[in-house]
């Protein structure tokens, strides 16, 4: 008979989630593909929080809506309260809240944008497209980012920004058609003429209707979702 393995027990990964539902599944979907596991055993520790009750972050940029903090806290909360010793946040709109949420608790924070950036860095990208929702882009947190790093970024033209954004609603209604994708490529070409080297897919429902895009098999798009999911493995599993 075999003898039973003792299992390496991972960080636990806490997933603020919801937001929404399809980009969280998502997100651990590609965070259980690209774990390194054998068995069940290797795999991740994670709780998973996904409310997707949290007010709308675009009417809260835009338009002075309901501010989303309290349901975060209510999220990190729970996921604490579950032994989280990581916390991510698949959504890159959420990151313009997430500063003040996280910054005084006992827990790694990995940054969606941060990582994104950091693959930008590893490609030596000097000029990028950005896909990202209009809030995120009100909220600056990519761009700001991008400035920081000496990365130039290019946005869509703004009938394809207006584009992008009945995409990301499409597929937080659960579509992810063929011509939504379609829509997606022709925003990428649009971008790759314009002189970037690469695209952010900055918008995790954008992630989710690419799929799983696995590190460096499309030099021409960077999945922030995929990204995320990357470096949790790495930290999770550090010992």
């Amino acid at each position: 008979m075999a003898e039973q393995q003792t299992p390496t027990l991972s960080k636990v990964v806490g997933v603020l989630g919801g937001m929404g539902p399809a980009a969280t599944v998502d997100f651990y979907a590609k965070l259980v593909r690209h774990t390194p596991a054998q068995r069940d055993q290797d795999h991740l520790r994670v709780v998973i929080w996904a409310d997707p009750t949290v007010p709308s972050r675009q009417q809260a940029l835009l338009a002075g809506g309901t501010d989303p903090t309290p349901w975060l806290e209510e999220g990190v909360r729970h996921l604490m309260g579950a032994g989280a010793e990581i916390v991510v946040v698949p959504c890159n709109t959420i990151h313009a809240y997430l500063g003040p949420v996280l910054a005084d608790q006992p827990v790694e924070f990995l940054s969606i944008i941060d990582t994104t950036v950091r693959a930008i860095q590893r490609r030596d990208a000097r000029r990028v497209g950005l896909l990202a929702t209009d809030g995120a882009l009100a909220s600056g947190v990519f761009q700001a980012a991008l400035d920081a790093a000496g990365i130039e970024w290019l946005l869509p033209m703004p009938s394809q920004q207006e584009a992008l954004m009945g995409v990301v609603d499409a597929v937080k209604a659960g579509r992810s058609e063929q011509r939504l994708h379609a829509q997606v490529q022709e925003m990428r070409s649009d971008l790759r003429e314009r002189g970037a080297a690469t695209t952010i897919a900055g918008c995790t429902e954008v992630s989710a209707l690419l799929g799983d895009l696995s590190a460096g098999d499309d030099v021409d798009v960077i999945d922030p979702a995929l990204e995320l999911a990357l470096r949790t493995i790495e930290r999770a599993t550090r010992s």
